[in-house]
Formats: C-alpha cells, sequence, structure tokens
C-alpha cells in the first residue's frame, strides 16, 4: 500500500517530527509550523534554519524499530514545478538516512522497507534577516526613518513556497511576515519633555516617524519577523536634533512674596507671578501676554512683551483671563516651536491664568462670636469658605444699639485681623449684645460696594 504525505503533524517546534510508520525529522531547526492545503485535504511542513545559528540545514529519516529500509530523497523543481527525477541521495538497506547541507526549497523522501512504502513531503527555508540601511528624513516636526531590510535576498514583506501535495495542481503560497521593529536610542532624545509618548519604540513597518527629537543620539533597529529570527542590532550615525520644545513654569507669589512654581492657573487678585522656561533645544525666545483668550495674537491687545529667556520681573494681574504665550526658536536650525495647555476637548490652547473677579457678600462674615479666650471663635472674622475674593480695600464699621460707633478698620482685606470684641482706641471690653455693621469696599476690578447694601447684624456673647 502507498501513501503520500507532505507533511507529519506531531512536536510541531520541536528538534524532530515523527510519523506513525517511519521517523522525518529536521535536523537543528529554528523553527517548524504546518501550513494548511485544503485542496489536498492535507498541510505542508515548514522547517525555518536561521543563517545567524551556523547550523548546517539537515534532514533525517529512519525506521520506525530496527528494521531496515531504502531511503530516496529528490528535489522539487521549482522552475518545472514538478520533482527532478534524478535523486539527490539514496541509502539502500539502512536504519536511518541524512541528507546534509540541505538547501533552501523542497524535498521528497519515498522511504521502502519492503512491506510498506511512504512518500513524505516538506520545505525548507534558509532564513537570513539582516538590515542592511537605515535611511532617515528629519524637519522641524518629524524624525523619519525608512529601513531597508534583506532576507535571503527575498521580498521581506512575504515568504513565498510551493505547495507539491498534488503534482498535478501545484500551488505557489506565502506566508505574511508579520515583523516588528524595535527602536532605541542612546539617548532620551525627550528628556526634560513631559508626556512624550515612548511608542516610537516599536514599528510594524519599514518606516517609522516620530517626533523631531531635542536631544543629538544614534539609533538602533533590530527585526523579528514571523518565523521569530532576529537581526542583528542596526546602529546609525549620531544624528543632531531638530525638535524644538516650548514649555516654562508659572512662578506665583504667596503671601510672603516668596515665588514657587504652580500648575493651578486660577485664583484672585493680585495675582503676581513670575516665569521660568523650560525650553529645550532652543537659543531664542519670545513671551508674550494677552487681555483675553479669543483676542487673536496678531492684534494690538497686548499687555506685555519680553525676549528674554526667563522673565524674572514680576507680572501683576488684575480679574481677568490672561492668555500667555513662549516661542522658541533654534536659530542654527529656524526650527520653532510656540507653548500649549491641552484643551477641554484634547487639543493645543495657549495657557491662560484666570483671575477671578471681586465678590463680597454679607453672608461671609459670622453671625455671632465669643470673645473670651477660650481660643474658639474669639474674633469677628470672615468665614473661611464665604471670604471676599479680589477685594482691593474695605471699610468696616460697628455700631452699638445706640447708634454709637465702637470698631473701625479701612485698608487691604488680607490685612485684617478681624474684630476681638473691643472698643477701637480704649481697648475696653463691648458687652454683649446686638451689634450693627456697614461694609464698603472695592474690588480689583473696579467694582464698587456700597455700604448701604452691604449690612447685617451680629452676635456678641460673653461668659460673665
Amino acid at each position: 500500500m502507498n501513501f503520500s504525505r507532505c507533511f507529519l503533524p506531531f512536536l510541531p517546534i520541536l528538534a524532530s517530527v515523527c510519523a506513525l510508520d517511519a521517523q522525518i525529522m529536521h535536523v537543528g531547526a529554528d523553527h517548524a509550523r504546518t501550513v494548511p492545503n485544503p485542496a489536498a485535504g492535507d498541510s505542508t511542513f515548514i522547517f525555518v534554519f536561521f543563517a545567524s545559528s551556523q547550523r548546517v540545514p539537515a534532514l533525517r529519516a529512519r525506521t520506525p524499530g530496527k528494521d531496515t529500509a531504502d531511503f530516496t530523497w529528490y528535489r522539487f523543481d521549482e522552475s518545472t514545478r514538478n520533482i527532478d527525477p534524478v535523486p539527490v541521495e539514496t541509502d539502500r538497506d539502512v536504519p536511518e538516512s541524512t541528507l546534509v547541507s540541505v538547501a533552501e526549497g523542497g524535498y521528497m523522501l519515498v522511504y521502502d522497507d519492503g512491506k510498506l512504502s511512504d512518500t513524505f513531503r516538506t520545505w525548507v527555508f534558509r532564513d537570513d534577516v539582516r538590515i542592511d540601511s537605515v535611511v532617515h528624513v528629519q524637519n522641524c516636526d518629524h524624525l523619519t526613518f525608512t529601513l531597508y531590510p534583506s532576507s535571503g535576498g527575498r521580498l521581506f514583506s512575504t515568504y513565498y513556497y510551493f505547495d507539491f501535495c498534488r503534482l498535478d495542481d501545484v500551488m505557489e503560497r506565502i506566508i505574511s511576515n508579520t515583523f516588528t521593529v524595535a527602536w532605541d536610542a542612546d539617548a532620551d532624545i525627550y528628556a526634560g519633555a513631559s508626556g512624550m509618548s515612548q511608542a516610537w519604540k516599536t514599528s510594524a513597518s519599514y518606516s517609522n516617524s516620530l517626533r523631531a527629537p531635542f536631544a543629538e543620539a544614534s539609533y538602533t533597529a533590530t527585526i523579528t519577523n514571523v518565523f521569530g529570527n532576529k537581526s542583528k542590532e542596526y546602529k546609525t550615525q549620531r544624528i543632531q536634533p531638530m525638535g524644538v520644545y516650548a514649555a516654562f513654569d508659572v512662578l506665583k507669589a504667596d503671601k510672603s512674596g516668596i515665588f514657587s512654581p504652580t500648575t493651578n492657573l486660577k485664583g484672585e487678585a493680585l495675582w503676581r507671578m513670575k516665569l521660568d522656561n523650560k525650553s529645550i533645544n532652543a537659543d531664542k525666545y519670545r513671551w508674550i501676554g494677552l487681555n483675553n483668550q479669543d483676542v487673536n495674537f496678531l492684534v494690538n491687545d497686548t499687555l506685555w512683551r519680553f525676549d528674554t529667556e526667563d522673565v524674572i520681573e514680576e507680572i501683576v494681574y488684575k480679574p481677568g483671563r490672561y492668555p500667555v504665550r513662549l516661542t522658541a526658536e533654534n536659530t542654527r536650525t529656524g526650527c520653532i516651536a510656540v507653548s500649549s495647555a491641552t484643551a477641554s476637548d484634547g487639543g493645543a490652547r495657549d495657557y491662560v491664568v484666570e483671575v477671578s473677579p471681586s465678590e463680597f457678600a454679607p453672608e461671609s462674615l459670622p453671625n455671632a462670636f465669643t470673645p473670651n479666650g477660650d481660643g474658639s471663635n474669639d474674633v469677628f472674622t470672615f468665614v473661611k469658605s464665604k471670604r471676599p475674593v479680589s477685594m482691593n480695600a474695605m471699610e468696616l464699621k460697628i455700631i452699638n444699639r445706640n447708634g454709637q460707633l465702637v470698631y473701625k478698620y479701612s485698608g487691604a482685606v488680607s490685612d485684617w485681623e478681624g474684630w476681638n470684641g473691643k472698643v477701637n482706641g480704649s481697648g475696653s471690653e463691648c458687652s454683649s449684645g446686638v451689634y450693627y455693621y456697614i461694609i464698603s469696599g472695592d474690588g480689583w476690578d473696579d467694582k464698587t460696594y456700597d455700604g448701604k447694601r452691604y449690612t447685617g447684624f451680629v452676635h456678641l456673647f460673653r461668659n460673665n
């Protein structure tokens, strides 16, 4: 009885693959797989030998036991799409046969032990993955690499083989090379830039485009193909950066006048700030501050402009919205970058300092206090959660039930320490009872708070 077999589907990536009636094995293959042939109701066995392993490809067959058999090896002729009738090797009456120095292509083995005759077919790839060259093109926005690989002289994107399970219907087939390219650099090309993606380090294409780097570096590339064959690392020449990164920190003053970085660009007047340049790969700078975000930067609504590296001059803002833009340039390359923040819709916008409008309400003051020295509620002052916002100055008068003025404060809102329940000037304590207050003031946005409207009562309690 004759059997025609294209493959023997057992243990696909081990050192040997066994038949039921005999054995056929690869010797040192680095990869093995089966690919189906629905038309023949069978599959083709693929053996892959990596050139980098420096092993000599070989195929081996043996009888299932201690018996002997005749082994005849044939090559598949790709030009005629048929089996070459001249055997490449014949071993007679032996338990084992080895075909050494196997070249890439298709092979057929005829096995005959006098009782059983079998035919085995397989395909061998001699795979050499290497990078021949890497070409780069760079502009102010992107650095693009194009990688030129080689794999045994064939088109690297696919691997071609012939399925000759049926000699009356030989089919040319392909294995798609779903390769990956691992990229890296010998320097942090985006050092100092926050949130820069590192996705460029992995690619599934010959071409890889990344944001123009900010630092000089050499780049390396390594290909891993569909068989798991990995090329040697290819290293480029050192590439000078063209990318420019424009960024800055806002330094806001606290009550003591000490400036420190802040990411919260919302607050109340007076807003006092300086600007610390964090740009990369630039040597020329221009700062612009506007009065309204909706105003075009070409329109003459500029509040201030600086052409220095940092803005060490204190900038003071009253209530309003104030876009700030930094333009950084590399005069060697002519590349320019503009600072931007992330908008709510995911796009880019200018950094905007938002200073709250003035706000004051009678409910910002409590309706009772107990100046008894116990450390709790001893002072009549603003409720923290309702304190005035962006107020410039105020005048506060407190009158007793007889219409007499017992306390008065006039000055900055931030300087008012509150009323301790004593009469202005004399230091004598006011008695328990109900007092009437009147407040007037001005906001930093020039809004006036009329004392006729901002009035209320406060209860003073003493534990006598």
